[in-house]
């Protein structure tokens, strides 16, 4: 009997921890929370890209929006300002040298001025 409630808690806990691993997007990135949204960190050489949709998954327009990607690359953090794309559907930016693992995390300010921070470890 003593040993349900100790198997309930431990098994919350690990539903709990598994929850905050980032799943892999539909662009091949890592995708977290990032405050109401989410964000899909795509890195292909020095380019980095992150698209944003609604809780729901629902792809959003990239305008209107401001994002700062904080990336560790070759041992040592870069501050990435993103822009919204000419189309509007994603934030993208310049590394200063090639980005071979996506550690870090992205700010996001939605066009009413909220921000929100997805973390990727």
């Amino acid at each position: 009997m003593r040993m349900i409630p100790l198997t309930i808690a431990l098994a919350l806990i690990a539903s709990s921890a598994s929850a905050h691993e980032p799943r892999k997007g539909p662009n091949g990135g890592p995708l977290v929370d990032a405050g109401a949204y989410h964000v899909e960190v795509v890195a292909a050489g020095t380019r980095v890209d992150v698209f944003v949709t609604s809780a729901k998954d629902a792809p959003e327009q990239s305008n209107g929006f401001k994002a700062l990607a904080i990336l560790v690359i070759d041992g040592k953090t870069q501050r990435i300002v993103l822009e919204p794309s000419a189309d509007g559907k994603v934030l993208t930016g310049t590394a200063p040298s090639a980005i071979t693992t996506i550690k870090g995390a992205v700010q996001l300010t939605d066009k009413d001025g909220k921000t929100g921070t997805g973390r990727i470890n």
